[in-house]
């Protein structure tokens, strides 16, 4: 059993971290070139239009294995940062240079209130872990049941701003977070019990493969960072974020001028 265990959990932080960036490329191209582009200058009726929706499905069933890839990996670095109130500036600064790209991407539109990026939910899943910490430290003779109402309400609260701020998953990244963040110390329940709360949130039939894929992966993870911990190692998944928008949505005026997402 032993060896079993061992060989299972063999990926990396930084493995995860680029299992994570790649997913997410193939799912922003699939919705930005494919649903936006491809699709849209075909007919429905033809074979050729099946084929692409065909690949446009799988590659976004693909992309769901970023989202809670990325969860696991920021309640990972609540635990582990030396510096948590650092760690929020980080996530506060790139989901503001991320905001532009990532409205033109989901709306066509260069500033657009009804659409937030992921950032932003990792930020208000930050705070909303922290704030329960804080207050169940500060607050003495705390009861099981009164330590349970803390953490639900400080849950509630931070989905209520994901969902007023519309950021990217809502209300669901904030419950993953602090549901993996609960269960940091049982790797099988924060599987079992995620996945089962994305795939009901989500509802999709075809997301199915993709998110049992995350949830293998992140069971996979062996406890170690990996990698060399350089600055540019550091902040270069967090730039490739607007990065990688800002290149598909270059190639996307290229080849579909005119052909906007509409949200």
């Amino acid at each position: 059993m032993a060896e079993s265990k061992i060989s299972c959990q063999c990926l990396s932080g930084s493995t995860l971290k680029k299992i994570a960036l790649v997913t997410m490329l193939i799912d922003h191209t699939g919705f930005l070139l494919l649903k936006y582009g491809m699709l849209k200058t075909l007919a429905p009726e033809t074979s050729q239009y099946g084929m692409w929706m065909l690949l446009y499905t799988a590659m976004r069933s693909v992309g769901r294995i970023a989202f809670p890839v990325y969860v696991f990996l920021i309640t990972e670095g609540i635990v582990h940062t030396r510096n948590w109130k650092r760690y929020g500036v980080r996530l506060g600064v790139f989901a503001l240079l991320s905001d532009v790209p990532f409205d033109m991407m989901a709306t066509g539109r260069l500033m657009a209130w009804t659409d937030q990026n992921v950032f932003f939910t990792l930020l208000i899943g930050l705070l909303t872990v922290k704030s329960a910490e804080y207050f169940c430290t500060k607050i003495n003779g705390l009861t099981e049941t009164n330590i349970h109402f803390l953490w639900l309400t400080a849950t509630a609260a931070g989905c209520a701003a994901a969902e007023l701020l519309k950021t990217d998953y809502g209300y669901i990244g904030i419950v993953l977070t602090t549901l993996f963040y609960l269960l940091r110390n049982d790797r099988a329940k924060q599987c079992i019990l995620g996945f089962f709360w994305m795939f009901c949130n989500l509802g999709r039939l075809s997301y199915l493969w993709g998110l049992t894929a995350a949830f293998l992966l992140i069971y996979a993870y062996n406890g170690r960072r990996g990698g060399k911990d350089t600055q540019i190692g550091k902040y270069f998944f967090y730039i490739a974020y607007p990065a990688h928008i800002l290149l598909l949505l270059f190639i996307h005026q290229i080849f579909f001028p005119g052909i906007q997402p509409q949200n």
